[in-house]
């Protein structure tokens, strides 16, 4: 999130100023949004490559498989599976391809001075990402939390929360209990706190609170967990969220999550002084709970593409451009094939293990980079801050851009399966 852009911070000191201030420039049509815009740049990706991209095999039997993994966030080590085989060793049961990518937004400290990012942690500013797979279980747990830029303004490094909470949510995978043969995918929600990545987005939020040592910031998040069967659980608090992409179609997008505009929930850590004075004057707290997520189960087909993304692609891409981005990757690396009779496309349904997910996510993220210092063409953050707020912002939004893609194959007696 942009610092001076994202103004949810200022609200939560000075909330009466800034009412007045909005309601201002409300009646005056004036644009009040800061529009330093980045200066071109060489984009530099971290990403995986094809031979070292998560695969995570989630078969449905009890059968050995094994789980590749490079190292986690705030790990230097790999986690290494008992064999060689990435493929289920019987059974019907589906297997997970991940890669993130990210490109951070060009900024500095106040001093003038490129702010340092602490060691272990990629330098993908104010994002933070993480996926892994659930220890003793056939889940996958994966997803991406956006630092609130707003808390800078006031000397608090925004960076330190969303990454702190990452990575307690990657250790925490290692403790959360998950018994995949009960997840049901036609049971909605029975009960939130039976609900995988809620339980580890709350769990993580509290460690990281307890602990002490981040005294304040805040994020979104947006959690999933994936598990044998094809059932995927999210919790997303906030405005970033993910995409299901199927057969050359959008099956399904999240909705965001705010208060008003470019105020999105999130969790916080606002110390006491800021609370006091924010309570003399009669102002609201942003420091949403995990129980504030919006829930939801999908059930996974064979070729699926999920995409966890942060709002800085969420501002600058409209769904039909990730899905232009997505259809010509998956068809040029033949995951997914267009019938030349309809038209239509459909996964692949030959024992084909897919490829692509790295330059999947690369091409996600740089076109959003593209999007977001391009002056004279309007994101979906520009048009919505011209139909919400009255303004007259032009252009793309400078932002961190993260996003985490995952390829769903399903395999039954060995070969891949496209109807379920």
């Amino acid at each position: 999130m942009p610092g001076l852009a994202r103004f949810s911070l200022l609200f939560v000191a000075y909330p009466t100023i800034t009412a007045a201030i909005v309601s201002a420039f409300r009646r005056l049509q004036y644009p009040f949004f800061d529009r330093i815009i980045s200066q071109p740049i060489q984009v530099q990706f971290f990403h995986r490559t094809a031979a070292s991209a998560l695969t995570l095999t989630a078969p449905a039997s009890a059968a050995t498989a094994t789980y590749a993994s490079p190292p986690n966030i705030g790990s230097t080590t790999t986690s290494l599976g008992n064999g060689a085989n990435n493929k289920p060793a019987s059974g019907a049961g589906f297997s997970y391809l991940i890669s993130p990518s990210f490109h951070p937004k060009n900024r500095k400290s106040a001093n003038g001075k490129i702010r340092q990012r602490k060691n272990g942690r990629p330098d993908s500013g104010e994002d933070c990402y993480f996926f892994t797979k659930i220890r003793d279980s056939d889940s996958v747990a994966l997803g991406v939390i956006d630092g609130v830029g707003g808390w800078n303004e006031i000397g608090v490094d925004a960076t330190d929360f969303s990454h702190t909470l990452a990575e307690t949510m990657t250790e925490l995978t290692s403790k959360l209990v998950i018994d995949s043969a009960k997840v049901d995918p036609e049971n909605q929600i029975a009960s939130d706190y039976a609900f995988p990545p809620l339980v580890l987005l709350d769990a993580a939020y509290t460690a990281v609170k307890s602990s002490g040592e981040v005294k304040a910031g805040g994020s979104t998040a947006c959690v999933g967990v994936a598990h044998s069967n094809g059932t995927l659980q999210a919790a997303n608090l906030g405005d970033s969220g993910f995409f299901i992409f199927r057969d050359g179609k959008l099956h399904y997008m999240s909705d965001p999550q705010t208060h008003f505009f470019n105020a999105p929930y999130q969790l916080a850590i606002i110390p006491q002084q800021i609370i006091e004075e924010n309570a003399r004057r009669g102002g609201k707290n942003f420091d949403d709970k995990p129980s504030d997520a919006s829930l939801s189960t999908h059930k996974l087909k064979h070729g699926d593409v999920v995409v966890f993304v942060t709002d800085g692609i969420l501002d600058n891409l409209a769904p039909q451009d990730c899905l232009r981005i997505v259809s010509e990757e998956m068809v040029l690396n033949g995951n997914w094939i267009v019938d030349r009779r309809s038209g239509d496309i459909h996964a692949n349904a030959s024992d084909k293990q897919y490829t692509g997910v790295d330059s999947l996510a690369r091409r996600i993220v740089g076109a959003a980079f593209k999007a977001s210092i391009d002056p004279k063409t309007d994101g979906p953050f520009a048009k919505e801050a011209q139909r919400q707020v009255k303004v007259l912002y032009k252009g793309g939004k400078p932002d961190d851009i993260t996003a985490v893609v995952m390829f769903v194959q399903q395999s039954l007696g060995g070969r891949p399966q496209d109807k379920l």
